[in-house]
Parts: C-alpha cells; structure tokens; sequence
C-alpha cells in the first residue's frame, strides 16, 4: 500500500500530532504542507476529502478523515504494535486520556488560536493582555493537572496521546509565553520531560514552534 498522505502545514499544532504519533508508532507518512493564504485548502479535490477544509486531514488509502484527536487515535488503533499510546481495554486510562484530548483542544489549541490568527491572518499587530491572561489561565489548569497525577506524564509514567496531543500546543504558547517556573514549576519540569523523552520532539515541536514564534513576531513588527 501507499503511505499514508497527510496534508498539513508545519507550524500547527494539530498537525505536528499527527507527525509526531506517526514517528512514535515507526508508520511513514507522505507530507504535504500546504498554503492556507493560498486557499489550496478550498480545492474541490480537497473539500471532497473534507467539507470542513481544515488540518490535518489524512488519506489512508481512500479513507478521508479530519482533526487531529480522530486521527491520532484511528491510527495508534490501526497501526500501533501495542496499546501503549490508547488503550482499548483499560477505559478510565483511555477516559482519562480522552479528557487531556479535549484540554488540548478546548484550551490549549483554543487560547493559542485565539492569540495566533488574527496576528497571522487578520493583520492585528497587538495582542490584548486578556488573552495573555488566558494563557496563564491554562498554565495553572495544567500545573493542578500535572500535581494531582502526581506521575512524569499527563496519565501515567509513560507517554500517551494525551502527552503528544498537549506537547504540541503547550510548545508553542511556551515560545510564545514562557511558563514561569516559579509559578509554574510542574509545567516547566514536564516540557523538559517531553524534551528529553519524546521521540523527534526537537524537530517537530521545539524548532516549529520557534518558527511561530518567529512569524508572531515579525507580524508584531518586534523583528
């Protein structure tokens, strides 16, 4: 079979999930980054393959799918040698890492997106001090969350989707944002586990998101 096509841009958090969950489970992807201010997203070729003309989208094969947490699941499901990532049999482990998922979403991706699009897309050039604070907001959320698990990673001593999924966003508010380390030691420590445990991390997360942070501040006219 073909590899899996994954059709993305480099900076988004989403996407870099998906690359990063690919390379934790040893599957080949066929990358397509794609221009959003070019609207190759708006294609009919693409809208076929997903109505809401967002990414990530994969194409595994003939089968469409979009977002990000769908994604990583189906393929960890499909794909994965064992059930380290998402379990199938432990359900509060897996409802436990449906929760994060939802964080990364709802908050994380949410706060960050707030922030993000209309500096990049909408031609803002400052950031309201509210939207700072949800930031914070969503660093205290995950300092209480990471004390309360009391363990490396967000459910358990290992790595799961909810480690990836929230390693992507969180990297980049943090470049954005630096999290405090006296108000927010957890945080601080647990970025520093993702850095040194998570395969790729590097490549994926920490040099994309300085990348953002680049562009962030160069449509600030800070550069």
């Amino acid at each position: 079979m073909a590899p899996i096509v994954l059709y993305s841009t480099r900076r988004t958090p989403a996407g870099r999930a998906v690359e990063l969950t690919a390379k934790m489970i040893g599957l080949e992807l066929d990358v397509k980054y794609m221009d959003l201010t070019k609207k190759e997203q708006l294609t009919p070729e693409f809208l076929k393959m997903n109505p809401m003309h967002t990414v990530p989208t994969i194409d595994d094969n003939g089968v469409a799918l979009y977002d990000s947490h769908a994604i990583i699941i189906y393929l960890v499901s499909k794909y994965a040698k064992d059930e380290s990532l998402y379990p199938t049999k432990d359900l509060v482990k897996q409802a436990n890492i449906n929760a994060l998922l939802h964080f990364e979403s709802g908050v994380l991706f949410a706060r960050l997106r707030w922030i993000l699009e209309p500096v990049f897309y909408w031609g803002e050039t400052q950031v309201a001090q509210e939207k700072i604070d949800a930031v914070m907001k969503a660093y205290d959320l995950l300092e209480s969350t990471l004390k309360h698990g009391g363990t490396d990673f967000l459910v358990g001593s290992t790595i799961t989707l909810a480690d990836i999924s929230v390693s992507t966003s969180l990297s980049t508010l943090n470049a954005l944002f630096p999290a405090d380390a006296s108000k927010f030691p957890l945080v601080v420590a647990y970025l520093k586990r993702l850095e040194d445990k998570m395969p790729h991390y590097g490549e994926i997360n920490t040099a994309r998101a300085n990348e953002a942070l680049q562009l962030y501040n160069q449509k600030l006219g800070k550069v």
